[in-house]
């Protein structure tokens, strides 16, 4: 059988992971981005989505509040992401 395709799993963490970025809460922010990242069972499973959920998410985020959701995340998830994502989500400590 066929993986089925998690695209409404996306979209329903988006909007409380905004929400969460918006009001400054890192700490609802990283549970959020935790279920965004292990949605599909694995991390590296739909990988470059979740990384381009998470850009999205943080759109209008401060500069500090983006360094520290990014970090946090990288230390928990960084050693299952794909060296790529990885990368790519560390791009943006690098452009802060």
């Amino acid at each position: 059988m066929a993986d089925e395709d998690p695209a409404h799993q996306f979209q329903m963490m988006l909007k409380p992971l905004r929400k969460a970025v918006s009001l400054g809460n890192l700490e609802a922010a990283v549970r959020f981005a935790s279920n965004l990242l292990e949605i599909g069972g694995e991390v590296r499973k739909y990988e470059d989505r979740k990384v381009h959920f998470l850009f999205t998410a943080m759109e209008g985020a401060a500069a500090a509040f983006k360094t520290d959701l990014t970090a946090r995340l990288l230390d928990r998830y960084g050693g299952e992401l794909s060296e790529e994502a990885g990368r790519r989500l560390a791009g943006i400590l690098d452009r802060l």
